[in-house]
């Protein structure tokens, strides 16, 4: 009888497990897809491959998230040429810095809102620098472009959500926690420091109905992600 017992709530801790994993595999493909949206134009096969997205389905009940779907869906469904050439001439002059409004600009890098002087390298890329360095992570070879950045910013957020997959399949409560509470603290103490300056900066700039989706998102994502990780935190403290 009590093995029974104990075999079943070996069960149900498991399937507990496998659905934080499921949620944080999730939340690693969301800020990679976010990455992606900033890191560069898209190509297009990229293009192609979000005109097969069901975007009915995304949102996760949050409005402003629903509403960036919306928009994304919307450009993609009436635009039926030269729709490439269109996102990247958007991107390189919002994201890329060649138009400005009220002469500044809206490169997605921390150092441009949080420095005195407004310029990039300056002690906002150092924090992230030694924070990616003692997260043993650094920047591929070959990319020249200061570490806060927003595009590597979100891609370290999945990153350590991935690190949380890894922990938790090895049983370690402790350093799944740690990673997220890194993150949380990431994202509250850094990036909502800059996003939203970036975000109104950007909205004046931005031609197309796509962009000004992605950067709804990514507002409304890194809120509801804030939730998500306290949830999470809950729910593995209780494994």
């Amino acid at each position: 009888m009590a093995n029974g017992i104990i075999t079943e709530n070996a069960k149900s801790k498991n399937q507990n497990a496998g659905l934080l994993i499921d949620v944080l595999r999730s939340r690693s493909e969301f800020y990679l897809m976010l990455a992606r949206f900033y890191a560069k134009p898209l190509t297009q096969s990229d293009i192609d491959r979000l005109r097969e997205v069901d975007y009915s389905k995304t949102g996760a009940g949050e409005p402003l998230i629903e509403a960036g779907f919306n928009d994304i869906a919307r450009f993609l469904r009436r635009q039926h040429t030269g729709i490439r050439q269109q996102l990247a001439t958007d991107f390189t002059m919002t994201f890329d810095g060649v138009a400005t409004w009220e002469d500044k600009v809206a490169v997605p890098y921390a150092s441009v809102f949080l420095s005195e002087e407004g310029l990039l390298a300056r002690e906002p890329r150092n924090e992230v620098f030694l924070l990616f360095k003692k997260e043993a992570l650094r920047l591929k070879e070959g990319v020249n472009l200061p570490e806060d950045h927003l595009s590597f910013e979100l891609e370290f957020l999945s990153i350590m959500s991935l690190r949380s997959v890894d922990a938790l399949k090895a049983d370690d409560r402790e350093q799944a926690l740690r990673n997220l509470k890194i993150s949380a603290n990431f994202i509250r103490e850094h990036l909502l420091t800059w996003f939203e300056m970036l975000n109104d900066r950007a909205m004046q700039l931005l031609e197309t109905r796509f962009y000004q989706g992605v950067l709804k998102i990514t507002k409304g994502y890194l809120n509801m992600d804030l939730v998500t990780i306290a949830d999470l935190v809950d729910e593995i403290e209780t494994l």
